[in-house]
């Protein structure tokens, strides 16, 4: 019995698998001379992009909860090893590929400053490791999860982790901003995409895409906060101070870039685009926002992070709305906040 069952769930695996449409990207590699040198020579180079590769198309595909099957194809008549600073190489055309990979596991030269996505009109993946004069495996575990983290970025996926907040950084009240799990959070031992990462991974589908359009497209055309007297009933007049968080900061702004007040109904609604601004540079300005209720003496705490606001795009709204209630507890010290 337990072989017969076995066999169904390979079966309903495999139909599922049929039913799925296959994504396949094109990837251009190139590495640098050095890199071959330490790692053993071409072949044992190539033996671990062989690797790298099922990892990553391991890491799209284990959980079943896109909408397509995910390959990343290395194209081995396209692969090359270079000499010279790697940071010119990120910037060269590969019109015939959808990405290019720049593999360097030395960066000795002072321009070889960090690797990581490079998108708009770019689409390439630096792949290095620290700056210093010793050579770094940039096909390691900890290598590797983070190139998984990268091709998250060129599917659409923003930084999560470009959103949290320290403790230490919050000068309105001692309360920080923990993320949420997933690769695009911290992608070291990491397996879980959040729902936001997924949802964002479908939305791209098979396109080659920009993070920057799609973040701005789910941004929800209405924000609505309520806010509920520690009894439960609407707090009217109540004072909503927003306080901006700046991409990579870790840190809430001292001063709010929006301050409002509830109506009679103990609601305040928002233009989306008023509290998250368009820019060019991130697609939005902010990718959280802290908020803080305040009346008579009584506070209530509250955070705008992208990765919670606009999930509810992918339901099918065009508002976000969060609850709030006042407390006439006084803060003395860390705090956690959940939007209810």
């Amino acid at each position: 019995m337990k072989h017969l069952f076995s066999i169904l769930v390979v079966w309903a695996i495999c139909c599922i698998a049929v039913a799925q449409p296959v994504y396949r990207f094109t990837v251009k590699i190139g590495i640098d001379t050095e890199s071959v040198d330490s790692l053993g020579g071409v072949d044992a180079v190539k033996q671990n992009i062989v690797k790298m590769f099922d990892r990553v198309n391991k890491a799209f595909n284990h959980t079943g909860r896109f909408d397509a099957l995910y390959d990343f194809v290395v194209d081995w008549d396209a692969f090359y090893i270079y000499d010279g600073i790697s940071a010119d190489e990120v910037f060269k055309p590969h019109p015939d590929h959808d990405y290019l990979v720049v593999i360097d596991g030395y960066k000795t030269h002072p321009r070889e400053t960090g690797g990581g996505w490079y998108g708009a009109d770019i689409q390439t993946v630096y792949h290095s490791r620290t700056h210093n004069d010793r050579f770094n495996d940039p096909f390691n575990e900890q290598a590797i999860d983070g190139i998984i983290h990268e091709f998250g970025h060129s599917r659409g996926v923003p930084d999560i982790y470009a959103m949290k907040v320290d403790l230490d950084k919050n000068p309105v009240a001692p309360v920080a901003c923990f993320g949420t799990r997933c690769i695009m959070d911290y992608p070291y031992g990491e397996t879980y995409w959040s729902d936001y990462a997924v949802n964002m991974i479908n939305l791209a589908g098979d396109r080659i895409v920009e993070i920057d359009s799609l973040v701005v497209a789910m941004c929800p055309e209405n924000i609505v906060i309520s806010v509920l007297e520690p009894d439960g009933c609407p707090g009217k007049g109540v004072r909503l101070d927003m306080y901006p968080v700046n991409w990579y900061s870790y840190a809430v702004s001292d001063a709010p870039v929006l301050t409002l007040f509830t109506d009679e109904d103990g609601e305040c609604s928002i233009a989306g685009s008023d509290i998250f601004p368009r820019t060019k540079e991130f697609g939005l300005k902010y990718p959280n926002v802290f908020v803080k209720a305040e009346s008579d003496g009584k506070t209530a705490y509250a955070w705008l992070p992208l990765y919670e606001v606009e999930n509810v795009s992918f339901d099918g709204s065009d508002t976000y709305r969060m609850v709030m209630r006042l407390k006439n507890d006084i803060i003395d010290g860390p705090i956690p906040v959940k939007n209810e």
